[in-house]
């Protein structure tokens, strides 16, 4: 437990911290690291795909189940981690026990966790920050540059995602591209030319949707 009179006072900051892809450049939210909950394994996609770094974000991403987040409190290591958001939207931290994230931008948790820790430390600063998203992804599979999965904070087509994962290859299927999309538990298969959207039909160039795969056979 930590005593009132050996924390200083301090006050709120939050944020993200994000890598863009091809940039050395970071947009950064000062925190530190808080107390643990086992690890939470994180829903796999297709064969070969993983999570990427954080590719672009904003400072009002809700928080979802298994984003991955560092907690800092100023001054306070022992209260400082980096922890995963469960599958039931909470974390555990040290002194205030499980504490529902989901849904919460990095700012207004910041605000719930220094409110919580006022019984515990005096104005205590609170600095959360995303280390990776984890709950949006979108995932690309196939002939394409880089398949992984993507993290999707803002809305991207089947035309975006197929430039950021490094455009097709020669060896790509430009006519039968498919967008894999489950919906009440059944599976959607869209599909998708990519000849007709370079050619002006938009139509089909659709927003992505959190889980969907697209496969470029």
């Amino acid at each position: 437990m930590f005593s009132k009179s050996s924390i200083r006072p301090f006050t709120i900051l939050a944020g993200f911290v994000l890598c863009v892809p091809g940039s050395s450049a970071q947009i950064v939210a000062r925190a530190q690291p808080v107390s643990s909950r086992a690890e939470v394994s994180v829903p796999s996609g297709p064969v070969g795909v993983t999570p990427l770094p954080i590719t672009a974000g904003s400072s009002q991403y809700a928080l979802g189940a298994a984003d991955i987040i560092h907690v800092s409190v100023w001054k306070s290591p022992d209260l400082s981690q980096t922890v995963t958001v469960g599958p039931d939207g909470f974390v555990s931290l040290p002194l205030l026990g499980d504490v529902h994230v989901a849904g919460l931008t990095t700012n207004q948790l910041a605000q719930n966790l220094s409110s919580k820790l006022s019984a515990y430390v005096v104005s205590a600063q609170v600095t959360v920050s995303v280390v990776e998203i984890r709950s949006r992804l979108v995932f690309v599979t196939g002939q394409v540059g880089k398949p992984g999965a993507y993290s999707l904070i803002a809305p991207i087509t089947v035309l975006q995602l197929i430039a950021q994962a490094g455009g097709l290859t020669t060896f790509a299927n430009r006519k039968s591209i498919l967008i894999l999309r489950t919906v009440n538990s059944k599976i959607q298969r869209l599909r998708f030319n990519y000849t007709s959207a370079l050619s002006g039909d938009m139509k089909q160039n659709i927003n992505l949707q959190p889980g969907d795969t697209v496969v470029i056979p």
